[in-house]
């Protein structure tokens, strides 16, 4: 009975062992990944209406909603690291075909300085009936690294997070004046579907929105998502957002965001600066289920040629 005993106690220590461990990692922060700082003061409601450097991380169809050549760069203050961004797009040389470029870095710091990593993105799109219809198609390459994981002389990976490549495809419709249509599909390959320390990081989501008015005076924009990796059963995602252009030049911007996995609930805010030559934006976003935490925020420029 002593041996049984003593047999029942140490695979109790080990179940609640394991269930610790699972529990452990599922709560370990993930890499923050760069969504551009515009849409982060409209909830991430760009489908509908993205548009240059912001279509590479919204839907890669916006590179060619119209003729332009822009410049970017922007840094972006998490509770758990920095990003340091930059992209460019072109739909200027050859109003056949857009296509652009960006990069971001991010590094963990204070209890997680062990997160640092790397995601380039690169995108083309054809304006199928110009300022009308347009369809496009992005890639991606992800690295991020955990230094806190064991390392192994023989296993160059042995502290790689996460790695690979992705996709994305989108189309964009303009109805009347002031109505916009879109539709994506992000990170269609998931390198973290099958891995439970970074699921969540890259899903595969796709969705919808809907956008209501122009660039010179206000957008109401909204957009629905279906996470189909992060999870066994599907996860719907959302979020709203409005732009409101004050005095031709500065854009006021509010929304809101729900991110099933994480159970997250973020509500966004944002101001900048237009010309017709350069822009200036900042853009605050503020986790309501961590209402005592100082939030996320963005800053970056914009150069227009």
């Amino acid at each position: 009975m002593t041996s049984q005993r003593a047999t029942f106690l140490i695979a109790s220590l080990l179940t609640l062992s394991s269930a610790a461990t699972a529990a452990a990692q599922q709560s370990d922060p993930l890499p923050e990944t760069f969504s551009g700082v515009r849409p982060t003061g409209m909830g991430n409601a760009l489908t509908p209406i993205a548009a240059g450097v912001d279509s590479l991380y919204h839907n890669p169809a916006g590179l060619a909603r119209g003729e332009m050549y822009i410049l970017d760069g922007a840094f972006t203050y998490t509770p758990q690291g920095g990003l340091l961004s930059a992209g460019i797009a072109d739909s200027k040389t050859n109003p056949q075909i857009a296509a652009g470029v960006a990069y971001s870095y991010y590094f963990g710091s204070e209890d997680h300085a062990d997160l640092s990593g790397h995601d380039v993105r690169f995108a083309a799109a054809v304006p199928v009936i110009p300022e009308r219809i347009s369809i496009g198609v992005g890639g991606r390459y992800m690295h991020f690294t955990d230094s806190s994981l064991p390392e192994i002389a023989d296993d160059e990976d042995s502290q790689v997070l996460f790695k690979g490549f992705s996709v994305d495809v989108g189309a964009m419709f303009r109805v009347g004046e002031l109505v916009h249509l879109g539709v994506t599909g992000q990170n269609l390959i998931d390198p973290c579907r099958d891995n439970a320390r970074c699921r969540g990081s890259v899903p595969t989501r796709i969705g919808g929105g809907f956008g209501l008015g122009t660039v010179t005076s206000f957008q109401l924009t909204g957009q629905a998502m279906v996470d189909i990796t992060s999870a066994d059963d599907p996860i719907f995602d959302f979020g709203v957002g409005l732009e409101y252009l004050a005095a031709n030049v500065i854009p006021l911007r509010v929304g809101f965001e729900r991110r099933g996995f994480f159970d997250r609930n973020l509500i966004t805010a944002g101001f900048g600066w237009r010309s017709q030559a350069a822009g200036l934006d900042v853009s605050y976003r503020h986790d309501l289920n961590q209402s005592s935490k100082f939030g996320y925020v963005a800053g970056g420029f914009s150069v227009y040629f």
